[in-house]
């Protein structure tokens, strides 16, 4: 969930939700939702709520700076019906990013109660862990730079330990036609449920297909059956696995 108005009016491109998502997926997570929304208290609350309703763990990048239009912070624990309060873990580690005193940055040590402040090691503002009975929300500054320090850090090391594996193949075909292939491809999606398949219109056609499993042995006996079953049934020029 990205928030900013700057994207939802077109002037810079969001790249974070595709950074995140690709993270996500790669640690076998099944990203559910991608939403953007303006710096609106409303619009925030309401894809909050709507990501809770679906998802286990929420991420969101953007809004928690020091100006009048940075309100995820307050706009998450307003959907929460949590108050803010100021955390001194926050405070303390403001102030060993800032040079001087610290004045309006404290805005951003005002956290929602029962939550954790995350060191930001990139830059000034922390970001948020939120646990909400069983799902996990994860607040994260928009500058991509803190958003993926911050997400290495603390998200990263969650999803990793979530007991669901992924792997990417990367298929060349010698296939002209990117709809002859999607009608060969038809059998396998029938038979390899748990796999996820994408055709690319390049020449020759490419496609991408994301396996997940419950084990890394479960993993590699998935992926191994289904290059097979892609050379059975397509020209293949190459198969490439990214792990």
């Amino acid at each position: 969930m990205t928030v900013g108005s700057e994207i939802t009016r077109g002037l810079i491109q969001d790249t974070n939700s595709n950074w995140i998502a690709n993270k996500l997926t790669s640690h076998g997570v099944l990203v559910k939702r991608i939403i953007s929304v303006p710096d609106e208290k409303e619009e925030i609350k309401w894809a909050l709520r709507s990501c809770l309703e679906i998802a286990e763990l929420v991420v969101t990048t953007g809004g928690l700076g020091f100006t009048h239009d940075d309100i995820t912070v307050e706009a998450v624990a307003d959907a929460l019906g949590l108050k803010l309060v100021l955390s001194i873990e926050a405070l303390n580690m403001i102030k060993s990013r800032v040079r001087g005193e610290v004045t309006y940055q404290v805005k951003a040590a005002y956290i929602p109660e029962g939550s954790r402040p995350l060191y930001n090691r990139v830059g000034v503002s922390p970001g948020v862990h939120i646990v909400v009975g069983s799902k996990s929300i994860f607040l994260l500054p928009g500058v991509p730079g803190e958003m993926k320090a911050i997400f290495e850090d603390y998200v990263e090391p969650l999803v990793s330990q979530s007991g669901v594996y992924s792997r990417t193949i990367i298929v060349k075909t010698r296939h002209t036609y990117e709809s002859q292939v999607d009608r060969l491809l038809e059998p396998l999606r029938s038979k390899y449920t748990w796999a996820y398949f994408k055709t690319h219109a390049k020449t020759p056609v490419e496609i991408t297909v994301i396996v997940r499993a419950n084990s890394l042995l479960e993993l590699e006996e998935r992926v191994n059956a289904l290059i097979i079953d892609l050379q059975r049934t397509l020209e293949v020029q190459s198969v490439e696995t990214i792990f």
